[in-house]
């Protein structure tokens, strides 16, 4: 089948470009305020003190749920971006740094290891 009478073809994966980049600039304008906000909270001694945690924790904390969340919303949405497994990794990892600092244990290392050994056996197994 030529590109003529295949819509999906050059002009589909062109899409999906389009779609990630967007999506990828809402994430970067969103965490970046979420950054910003952080940082004026703790500057103006806002920010809840809770463990260890300090604005970094907050940062990565929230970045990272924004990130879970973001990929829920586009794997359930008709958009033509879908999340990758490193998009979740990513998400994933920054959850965990950001949990790390709440935690008396820092035990968010070993547990994003696991996590991209896992996603890697995943996308190992679907791949068959």
């Amino acid at each position: 089948m030529s590109e003529m009478q295949n819509p999906t073809g050059a002009q589909g994966a062109q899409s999906k470009k389009h779609a990630r980049k967007r999506a990828e600039r809402f994430w970067w304008a969103g965490a970046l305020i979420w950054a910003g906000l952080v940082f004026w909270a703790d500057s103006q001694d806002l920010l809840p003190q809770i463990g260890g945690a300090d604005a970094w924790s907050w940062v990565f904390l929230g970045a990272g749920l924004y990130g879970l969340v973001s990929n829920l919303y586009y794997l359930t949405s008709k958009s033509p971006y879908q999340p990758a497994a490193w998009d979740w990794i990513w998400s994933g990892g920054l959850t965990l740094i950001g949990l790390g600092g709440f935690m008396t244990v820092n035990i968010s290392w070993p547990l994003i290891l696991v996590l991209i050994g896992v996603a890697i056996l995943v996308g190992q197994y679907l791949r068959r």
